[in-house]
């Protein structure tokens, strides 16, 4: 019954702010998108951690903490110092002063104008519609599959009520909406990472921190033989094929951040530059907080699932870490992480699905196709394409879960190797031209797409080379091409 109540409390909140923000939402593109640039530090430090920190990490958790014990604590570690304190302190207030000095409200947009060139617009807006609608779809599929599987809601019930709920709140209340429910839904990731941390802990099978890594140390598997001396060590015993294995991974979901258009988004939308360093240091704390907590029963889920049998049994590394919680906890503090997960989940949903308008209805439509549409239209347009962008994301995720669960990496690291060194050069580096910006792009987009659909690598070695290609071809290319004026 609590999972329920605190459901139904969630939904009405979330409703009544949708409701109340149709009005700061209507005044154009501007306004829908970025909330008029009248955001403060703590409220887009809350909206950044919420859409950042998916309920897709609750689901990671299992299969990280299986591979790497207590060496997963180097992606949470990753999670923090790559993506949320370079972002915010590197990025971010260079990111908001250009982003009004060459008023634009989206990073497509905002590549076009630092390099002068139409390309990156263009371009940008293809590959958000292409792979954003995926990407959106893998979230709607594997979170809807996790309340199935755990807490016993229908696959279908969980995946159109999540996409009512935010197709209703985005549609009415914009950007606005999203960053104010988002405060919410950060302050109960917050407890919900703090919950777990305490009752994973203390459960028997742990048994507290020095007690759970001695049990952790001890194990042998009929695979792997004695695994346990390398899930408890710092280097991972020095295992180059476990660490070959973590680095690309954390850098996957730590640096590659850096260039996701939901993300560089928030800055643009902050009422002051200078308040970029205060958010830093709130995002920063509540990141520290919250992944590191949702990692810890994946550094113990071998203790819970000690072979690759009980793992198969359980139904998959998907579902280890929310089924020792539903074990671990009482009803009441599981609802919390049910909330959690919710909250996680409906945050970056917003995210996804508003940048994904915006590449469609300010970037293409508005940009090329009618240039003379007045605000309230675009108001309008970016409304609708809101609900259609979520109809889409529903209608793939309806489909065969693996399928489209195959799509995430590869959907992110092109997003991540098209945008990711042409935005972070073009703050940093005066020196950026346009033809080595659009040569990092385009082997970033390259080697995320072809390396595993050509030479049949996987996607998480492939989105490590759309990171790390780029970053070297970007400044080589830049110093033989003309500068820009």
């Amino acid at each position: 019954m609590s999972k329920y109540l605190f459901l139904a409390a969630y939904v009405i909140f979330v409703l009544v702010v949708g409701i109340k923000s149709k009005k700061e939402s209507s005044g154009g593109g501007e306004a829908y998108l970025l909330g008029g640039r009248s955001l403060g530090p703590v409220i887009t430090s809350f909206s950044f951690a919420a859409t950042y920190i998916s309920g897709v990490c609750l689901v990671n958790a299992g299969m990280i903490g299986w591979k790497w014990g207590i060496g997963a604590i180097y992606n949470a570690i990753g999670n923090v110092l790559l993506s949320i304190m370079f972002m915010w302190l590197i990025l971010g207030r260079k990111s908001r002063i250009m982003s009004e000095k060459l008023a634009v409200q989206t990073l497509p947009d905002f590549l076009r104008v630092r390099y002068n060139s139409e390309f990156f617009k263009i371009a940008g807006s293809v590959i958000i519609f292409v792979f954003m609608v995926p990407y959106t779809a893998t979230v709607f599929s594997s979170l809807s599959y996790l309340f199935e599987s755990v807490f016993g809601l229908p696959y279908r019930f969980s995946l159109l009520a999540m996409a009512t709920l935010g197709a209703f709140y985005l549609a009415i209340g914009g950007y606005k909406a999203a960053a104010k429910i988002d405060v919410a839904q950060g302050t109960i990731m917050l407890v919900g990472g703090l919950v777990i941390l305490f009752f994973t802990l203390k459960s028997d099978v742990v048994g507290g921190l020095s007690e759970g890594i001695a049990r952790l140390s001890s194990i042998v598997t009929p695979e792997e033989g004695a695994i346990g001396e390398k899930l408890v060590s710092w280097n991972l015993d020095g295992s180059w094929t476990l660490l070959s294995g973590l680095i690309p991974f954390v850098l996957m979901t730590s640096f590659a951040p850096n260039g996701l258009p939901q993300l560089v988004s928030k800055f643009f939308a902050m009422k002051d530059p200078k308040q970029v360093k205060i958010g830093g240091i709130v995002c920063t704390i509540l990141g520290l907080l919250i992944i590191t907590s949702v990692h810890v029963p994946g550094y113990f889920v071998r203790l819970f699932y000690p072979d690759q049998a009980a793992v198969d049994a359980a139904g998959g590394f998907n579902v280890l870490v929310p089924q020792i919680l539903a074990k671990i906890m009482p009803d009441f503090f599981l609802s919390i992480v049910l909330l959690l997960v919710l909250s996680a989940s409906m945050s970056t949903l917003a995210g996804l699905v508003l940048t994904s308008s915006a590449a469609l209805g300010m970037d293409f439509i508005k940009g090329y196709v009618k240039k003379d549409m007045k605000e309230e239209k675009v108001t309008l347009l970016m409304r609708v394409l809101s609900i259609v962008f979520v109809i889409l994301a529903v209608a793939l995720a309806l489909m065969n879960l693996g399928a489209v669960s195959k799509l995430q990496s590869l959907a992110w690291g092109a997003m991540s190797g098209f945008f990711l060194t042409p935005y972070m050069y073009g703050v940093l580096w005066k020196g950026t031209t346009k033809i080595g910006a659009m040569a990092g792009g385009i082997v970033g987009v390259a080697c995320a797409v072809i390396l595993p659909l050509a030479f049949k690598m996987s996607t998480i070695n492939a989105c490590f080379f759309a990171l790390l290609v780029p970053i070297v071809v970007v400044p080589l290319v830049s110093l033989v091409t003309p500068k820009l004026d």
